[in-house]
């Protein structure tokens, strides 16, 4: 081989050693970069998963729980006392005696909450229609004609029936119409 030749060969080879050192220094940068980046996302996760929640993620968490619970309670159905319904049928007031009213209801209670409250309720029966013919007879026909006349009993009687119940027995959970018509 000649010299030339010899000087050639080198040459070749430095370039490609340098081709491949430029290479290598640019595969080492990108895998350098990809992991730089692997871990930042890491530890953001990581950061967001650990870090304790503010008062107000607290609160909206709480809030959140508070209305589904409330939603579970109102979509379940209690007892009731359905058997022997509380009806009354009186004078609407104002009216000198030609309209009236004629309702009954029913008490909604939770049983397991309070055992004895049926038995309670049946004894009270009386007072409960008592009640009923007090509170109705006071009302105008305008008061029982509104849109939203029957929500209005409904939990002005709500509040009457537990203010009499004693508060070992229990209170009612809802009252409820099954029959309101006034003529």
């Amino acid at each position: 081989m000649s010299e030339k030749e010899e000087k050639n060969i080198k040459e070749n080879d430095g370039k490609e050693n340098k081709g491949s050192k430029d290479s290598n220094k640019i595969l080492f940068i990108a895998i350098m970069s990809g992991i730089i980046l692997v871990n930042a996302v890491a530890a953001f996760i990581l950061i967001k998963v650990t870090r304790p929640k503010s008062n107000t993620e607290i609160l909206e968490q709480l809030k959140a729980d508070s209305i589904k619970t409330a939603t579970a309670i109102a979509t379940n159905m209690g007892a009731t006392t359905a058997e022997t319904p509380v009806e009354a049928i009186v004078n609407i007031a104002g009216t000198q005696g030609e309209r009236f009213i004629k309702a009954a209801v029913i008490f909604e209670y939770d049983e397991k909450e309070f055992p004895n409250l049926g038995i309670e309720l049946q004894r009270r029966a009386p007072k409960f229609k008592d009640l009923l013919i007090n509170h109705l007879s006071k009302l105008t026909l305008m008061e029982v004609t509104e849109p939203d006349a029957k929500d209005k009993i409904r939990k002005d009687l709500l509040l009457l029936v537990n203010r009499s119940l004693p508060s070992e027995s229990g209170k009612i959970r809802e009252v409820l119409f099954t029959t309101y018509i006034i003529q």
